[in-house]
């Protein structure tokens, strides 16, 4: 698992670097699907923290559940006092409770990485422009400005006016 996010790391950092060097005509880069895995360690990191607080949940949840029912299993698989046919529809019953769990479960963790990935990309997405623009005022281009997507927070948006006013600031300091 580790030589895999190795791998994915170097293939985005691959990656990021012909899209810095390839922006759309009109200034702004290409939104596409990979865009979304901005950190993929940071953001999978994430994931797998989410996803064992719920194996751990899941655990204690099915621990609970056995323990609640241990009498009532005991008492199938004895076969004192319950007839076959109550008997195998009760494990009937809990075969399919044991699939439909399972099946949410996939699901769960599915919706689970979509969201950590989505939310760890809202957040941090904005620093993609900060970076494009602090390494082209270390290459001398003080006409870069940063552009934030529309639904970036405000607090992004104050730094992005920060460091454009810096821009301008030097941009004219470099033209007197």
């Amino acid at each position: 698992l580790l030589r895999y996010l190795i791998y994915q790391q170097c293939t985005y950092m691959q990656m990021e670097a012909i899209a810095e060097k390839q922006p759309e005509a009109d200034g702004k880069h290409q939104r596409r699907a990979t865009n979304a895995m901005i950190q993929p360690f940071l953001q999978f990191k994430l994931l797998f923290y989410m996803l064992g607080t719920t194996i751990l949940v899941a655990l204690l949840l099915g621990t609970f559940l056995y323990v609640a029912f241990s009498d009532l299993i005991q008492e199938m698989y004895s076969g004192a006092g319950v007839t076959d046919y109550y008997s195998e529809m009760i494990q009937l019953q809990l075969v399919h409770l044991f699939r439909y769990c399972g099946v949410l479960f996939v699901l769960y963790i599915g919706l689970l990485a979509f969201v950590c990935i989505a939310y760890t990309h809202k957040l941090l997405g904005p620093f993609q422009p900060f970076n494009r623009h602090v390494d082209s005022l270390i290459e001398g281009d003080y006409t870069s400005r940063v552009g934030l997507r529309k639904g970036d927070p405000d607090l992004f948006r104050e730094y992005a006016e920060k460091l454009n006013a810096l821009a301008e600031k030097l941009d004219n300091n470099r033209q007197i």
